[in-house]
């Protein structure tokens, strides 16, 4: 099993470090707060304003260390026990014990990243008012916009007539620099006609609005059960009309999340490239693939055309740093210059446009 030790990631980062004094590096894909379950309860830290933590839990900084890469393997949909749910709550507790501006800072630190775009989303049960609470709640804790910009999304209660105003009420409110879509967590199943114009609604809104549209692509975690961990799938954003939009529409996961390398091979790269071709608008994010997907996915789509993501903090975000630069090493690339066109030139192009040049 491939994976980095802590020297080699410090020397990574160190590179990093040294391209950072003429250029600001971004990460496009960062969750807030853990949106899977979206079960936890925060208190307080009332020795730091920036940092809430679980009940019983305490924060510790971020550090490097050794790591393995993540294994593709073989993947299915089948419905899991409500015992092995709640063990996976368990899990994610680690991972998300701590939130709020504290935390990502000290991950961008770590990692060299001087900006990102934070991603809530709205589970399948949420109308406006609950996820408006959370869209506050986030908008409080994550205030810096120097270091901070934070996406909206839109309920899955919400028609398709009435998505325009709500992403407008949630740029005005909470001053949204895109839209956010994740069809597993929502519940929208786009291999359905109601939700495939639904979602086409929301790329006319995004026209209107002058918003980028981030949605999740591929399966996701297998604890819903049945066909719902292929919402998103590839084979289903095929028929959506991105188009519809004049502004830009990033994949994440490029489509594949927990999809395997003989499925991204035979079936998710054909369709991705005719859809990127497709589509002038359409972009991609490489986070949360295995290495070797990610490898395949680099040499296979034009790097103008790919934008860094790190699926923070369900992945540590300096891994994702280093796991990229590593990836591109690894395919004979000018990596260092790669690194900076998808982790720098292209999020500023597509996303943190407001932001001075490289």
């Amino acid at each position: 099993m491939k994976g980095l030790g802590s020297e080699e990631n410090s020397w990574y980062l160190s590179a990093l470090r040294t391209l950072r004094s003429s250029c600001r590096f971004y990460d496009v894909h960062v969750h807030p707060y853990e949106i899977l379950f979206d079960r936890f309860s925060y208190d307080s830290d009332y020795s730091n304003p920036l940092l809430l933590n679980l009940p019983g839990k305490s924060y510790t900084a971020p550090s490097l260390s050794r790591f393995q890469f993540p294994e593709t393997a073989e993947f299915n949909d089948e419905p899991h026990s409500q015992q092995l749910r709640d063990i996976s709550v368990m899990l994610l507790r680690r991972v998300y014990g701590s939130v709020g501006e504290q935390v990502i800072a000290d991950q961008m630190n770590l990692s060299a990243v001087d900006q990102v775009l934070l991603l809530p989303a709205a589970p399948d049960s949420s109308d406006a008012t609950p996820f408006d609470n959370r869209m506050r709640w986030v908008k409080t804790l994550y205030g810096n916009q120097e270091k901070f910009w934070i996406a909206g999304c839109i309920p899955p209660s919400i028609s398709g007539e009435e998505i325009r105003q709500c992403a407008a009420n949630q740029q005005q409110q909470y001053g949204i620099k895109a839209l956010k879509c994740h069809p597993v967590v929502s519940g929208i199943d786009l291999g359905t006609t109601k939700r495939k114009e639904w979602l086409e609604m929301m790329l006319l809104a995004c026209h209107e609005l002058k918003l980028p549209l981030l949605i999740h692509g591929g399966r996701n975690n297998p604890y819903w059960g049945g066909s719902r961990g292929n919402f998103g799938s590839i084979g289903h954003l095929k028929e959506i009309n991105f188009s519809l939009s004049q502004h830009p529409v990033i994949l994440a996961h490029a489509g594949f999340h927990r999809c395997s390398i003989q499925e991204i091979k035979q079936e998710g790269l054909p369709i991705l490239k005719k859809m990127l071709k497709s589509h002038a608008n359409l972009y991609i994010d490489v986070s949360g693939i295995g290495f070797e997907p990610m490898k395949l996915v680099l040499q296979s789509v034009e790097s103008e055309r790919i934008i860094f993501g790190s699926d923070a903090l369900y992945v540590p975000q300096w891994e994702a740093v280093t796991m990229t630069m590593h990836a591109l090493k690894e395919l004979g690339m000018q990596w260092e210059e790669s690194f900076v066109q998808l982790a720098s030139i292209n999020p500023k192009m597509i996303i943190f446009k407001d932001q001075e040049p490289c």
